[in-house]
């Protein structure tokens, strides 16, 4: 199933993720050489993470600008787990700018950890100005190609950019990766606003076991009531579920899910009245189902 690809805007301030095929480092370097002198003259900080036969070319592709560009080793993109994955992409974030960041899929990669790396990004570093642009050959194994047409909201072109007619959001429905958020603390069902007390006491507990404590803790217990709050007057009020994970010392992760939603939307941010107690939150809906992910760290 393909789903339409979010609009990309002009000048965006969050994250921009785009794939890019290409038939060898010829193919590569001629293609993203565009892109990557559109990001230097508008300011941004480059990172090509890249073989160092790629990277050469790039140099040469991109003469004097290439001293303004950083090459880090293709090791820095491989951390060894996944939540060092998406520490790195967090840190390639500055506050001052924009940051782009080119990189080339491993062949030695399963599909299965590159699927889990990108769907995790576009689940959670939404709000990032970052550009990442991640490359796949097209005679990698079949199955990694695919993890790269279906994880793009949009592709990278010399020109700039094409929607993607083959991507599609992370599911709402799926489990969420453990290796990621941690082990499920809790699961509770939610029938109406009648057991968002439970769920508030719940939240609170497995927030201990993380090491959240004083307002960090209570803003944790508000921002998944929140969220709670906001699926349950969305949809009909039956057949949800609050899922909480985690990862003692680092996060907890909650997931409000249910039916999608059978009221109009109300214009402006649906998750104003959360964002502001937790590190990250965005809605999932495929029209079946609708999600609420919280994510509040230590």
């Amino acid at each position: 199933m393909s789903v339409d690809a979010p609009a990309l805007p002009a000048s965006p301030s969050g994250l921009v993720h785009l794939g890019l095929l290409h038939d060898g480092p010829d193919d590569l370097v001629a293609g993203a050489t565009p892109a990557i002198r559109r990001a230097l003259a508008g300011g941004d900080d480059v990172l090509l993470i890249v073989d160092r036969g790629t990277a050469r070319r790039f140099r040469e592709a991109l003469g004097a600008d290439a001293e303004r560009v950083r090459f880090p080793p293709p090791s820095a993109a491989l951390p060894p787990s996944a939540p060092g994955f998406l520490a790195t992409v967090r840190r390639w974030a500055r506050a001052d700018r924009r940051t782009t960041v080119l990189g080339q899929y491993p062949s030695a990669m399963s599909a299965p950890d590159c699927g889990f790396g990108e769907d995790a990004v576009n689940a959670v570093l939404g709000d990032l100005p970052l550009t990442l642009i991640c490359c796949a050959r097209s005679d990698l194994p079949p199955d990694l190609v695919a993890v790269a047409r279906r994880t793009h909201p949009h592709l990278s072109t010399a020109d700039g950019h094409t929607d993607n007619p083959d991507y599609r959001a992370p599911a709402t429905a799926s489990p969420t990766p453990a290796g990621l958020w941690g082990a499920v603390a809790a699961r509770i069902g939610v029938e109406g606003t009648g057991d968002l007390a439970e769920v508030r006491h719940c939240v609170a507990d497995v927030a201990g076991q993380v090491g959240l404590v004083g307002d960090d803790a209570r803003a944790a217990v508000l921002a998944v009531h929140e969220a709670a709050v906001l699926v349950v007057r969305g949809g009909d009020g039956a057949g949800l579920t609050v899922e909480v994970r985690a990862r003692p010392g680092h996060t907890l992760f909650s997931e409000v899910s249910g039916p999608s939603a059978t009221t109009a939307a109300r214009d402006g941010d649906p998750l104003a009245h959360v964002r502001p107690f937790c590190r990250d939150v965005l809605l999932h809906e495929d029209g079946v189902r609708r999600a609420v992910r919280v994510l509040c760290t230590v």
